[in-house]
């Protein structure tokens, strides 16, 4: 089961926590991640409603603005790019949870492999490891070094191989 804090951590930096407190957005989006059914859901279809998810709280809660004011003070304006790469970070919340089989491997690496998704990539990398050769991990991390910036990575991925 997902939390709605745990969606709160993803989105706090993105969203700043007034807006978060102000809506409902984090318990919408763990209830829908919570329900996701590993066996039969798509994992293409929980990315889209979780993107569009983002998306509809945040225009609606900004009344069409989409200004927040960070923790930090400043007041930005969130872009269509932001929105995917935020819904792309809370979309591992879900993916971690994924059964560790072999059937489930080949499903996520077909979605990572058709999707612009870093947390499909670290959920290969992280989650699935044991699934991969030294040399697909290897590629996996130079893929997410070269397409995404070092913040949405750093975390999880070293600087070097």
């Amino acid at each position: 089961m997902i939390r709605a804090d745990a969606v709160a951590a993803v989105l706090r930096p993105w969203l700043g926590a007034a807006f978060i407190a102000g809506c409902d957005i984090c318990e919408r989006a763990a209830v829908l991640m919570s329900g996701f059914d590993s066996a039969n859901g798509s994992l293409e279809g929980l990315a889209a409603d979780l993107n569009a998810l983002v998306f509809r709280t945040l225009r609606s809660g900004t009344r069409g603005d989409m200004r927040v004011l960070l923790d930090d003070g400043r007041v930005i304006r969130v872009r269509l790019d932001d929105v995917d790469q935020m819904a792309d970070e809370a979309l591992y919340l879900a993916l971690r949870c994924l059964p560790r089989s072999a059937w489930q491997y080949a499903r996520l690496r077909q979605f990572a492999m058709t999707h612009e998704s870093l947390s499909a990539l670290r959920a290969l990398y992280v989650d699935f490891t044991s699934f991969q050769t030294e040399d697909e991990l290897r590629l996996i991390a130079r893929t997410a070094r070269s397409c995404h910036p070092p913040y949405r990575w750093r975390g999880w991925l070293g600087e070097q191989d």
